[in-house]
């Protein structure tokens, strides 16, 4: 199933490498470059993204500022997240952001085509 997906992460290489892999597998794939560009997108996005993978370790507006955000928004507070994130305490801090998956950096590339399709 074709899906539209969020990227939200500030690595240019790991965007890029993201993006390219979700548009092979058929995918429209908007990205983000940090938490407060990915929300100024969500505002004017039409139709609203099937789900949002996201980095926690941004500038300007991290991953969980982003993710309080968008739950707060009953807009947005339904599409499922899929974390991405290389923070070393990412398994205490998942209650935090109640996220349908966490994938660890470097991410597996079937792991994460298997969590933005479910």
């Amino acid at each position: 199933m074709t899906r539209r997906i969020l990227v939200v992460e500030d690595d240019f290489y790991i965007r890029e490498a993201v993006r390219e892999l979700l548009e092979d597998e058929g995918h429209t794939v908007d990205c983000a470059e940090n938490g407060a560009q990915g929300l100024a997108m969500l505002e004017g996005m039409q139709p609203l993204p099937d789900v949002i993978l996201l980095d926690l370790m941004m500038p300007v507006k991290d991953g969980f500022q982003f993710r309080s955000e968008q739950r707060a928004d009953d807009r947005f507070a339904d599409i499922p997240v899929v974390v991405m994130s290389a923070d070393p305490q990412l398994d205490s801090r998942k209650d935090l952001l109640e996220a349908r998956a966490y994938l660890r950096k470097p991410v597996d590339m079937d792991q994460l085509l298997d969590a933005a399709a479910a």
